[in-house]
């Protein structure tokens, strides 16, 4: 019987899980992947692995964060095996999902690097401090700080080059 509710409350936990952060964990892979198919199989692959391992949380911070990890590391090994070591332009489906202000952002920050574009998204989307990205990532702070910095002035260099061609 103590089993049973042992099950009952795990089932309960992931379903709170799921319902909680699918639309994150789905954004965070759509930086990362180059379709909408290949985010969602990244996404499923982070809830399998979560009943999986059954892995015991702190606190909803240290969930939130395991959920984060799970994902990006699916990505990346995804990508791996497909050998996309380039940036993707993404399609007309995620496209469709934006407003053309913020695809073109979305565009403009997919060119980065794949840590510093996690780091921004963290960053400005889901609200982490650096240090919390820093623990999510497996790097030291000064090193997101690094990389967040490093990322701004890329961006800026971008927008400020496509700025100036359309003023021609």
């Amino acid at each position: 019987m103590e089993q049973k509710n042992k099950q009952a409350e795990r089932d309960r936990m992931i379903v709170r899980i799921v319902e909680t952060y699918s639309d994150m964990l789905m954004r965070i892979a759509l930086n990362r992947m180059p379709s909408i198919a290949a985010a969602e199989d990244a996404v499923q692959s982070t809830f399998e692995r979560l009943v999986r391992k059954q892995p015991v949380f702190e606190s909803r911070e240290h969930e939130k964060a395991w959920l984060i990890r799970t994902v990006i590391r699916i990505c990346i090994d995804e990508s791996r095996k497909t050998a996309r070591r380039t940036s993707v332009p993404l399609n007309e489906e995620i496209a469709s999902a934006y407003s053309q202000e913020s695809f073109e952002l979305l565009e403009t920050i997919r060119t980065l690097p794949e840590k510093d574009r996690d780091a921004v998204y963290l960053y400005y989307y889901e609200e982490y401090s650096t240090r919390d990205i820093a623990a999510i990532l497996g790097e030291r702070e000064g090193t997101t700080r690094s990389r967040l910095s490093r990322a701004r002035q890329k961006l800026r260099t971008i927008m400020e080059g496509e700025t100036d061609e359309q003023a021609l």
